[in-house]
């Protein structure tokens, strides 16, 4: 298994972090545990899922608060790493710089949109978190 961070990038108010919300509390349903309040719409966590450190963090527009978080699953030791992050500028090269020089592989996603209201908002953002998840287990199983 690589050790990976997950970026999902994109301007303000596209739903990065409704998707991280919903992808955490999916990946409790299929076996995490964690022992972070992970039933608010912003949090900071650190799971245990299947045996491999998965650290999920939804909010990520500012640097300072990205770096935070970063450090933080660096200290607990996580090898999945899936964070918020604005589109260019310090949040992006703060993510490269800590994958490169920790020796993790950086992987850039957007979260789904549909701005013509056919899907109902949570659908979509619940469809989204099933792909990271489906990623996750990719990484972990050594698929991707």
């Amino acid at each position: 298994m690589n050790k990976t961070i997950i970026g999902l990038k994109g301007t303000a108010n596209v739903g990065k972090s409704m998707t991280l919300s919903r992808l955490g509390r999916q990946l409790r349903n299929a076996g995490g545990v964690t022992q972070d309040d992970i039933d608010r719409n912003e949090y900071w966590a650190v799971f245990d899922y299947q045996g491999i450190k998965v650290g999920i963090q939804t909010y990520g527009d500012h640097v300072n608060d990205v770096s935070a978080g970063i450090a933080g699953f660096l200290d607990r030791q996580c090898e999945i790493i899936v964070t918020a992050s604005k589109t260019t500028g310090d949040t992006v090269d703060h993510l490269n710089q800590v994958a490169q020089t920790n020796e993790y592989r950086m992987i850039w996603a957007r979260p789904y949109e549909v701005r013509d209201n056919s899907i109902p908002l949570e659908t979509i953002k619940d469809y989204g978190a099933s792909h990271l998840l489906l990623m996750i287990n990719d990484i972990i199983s050594g698929t991707l």
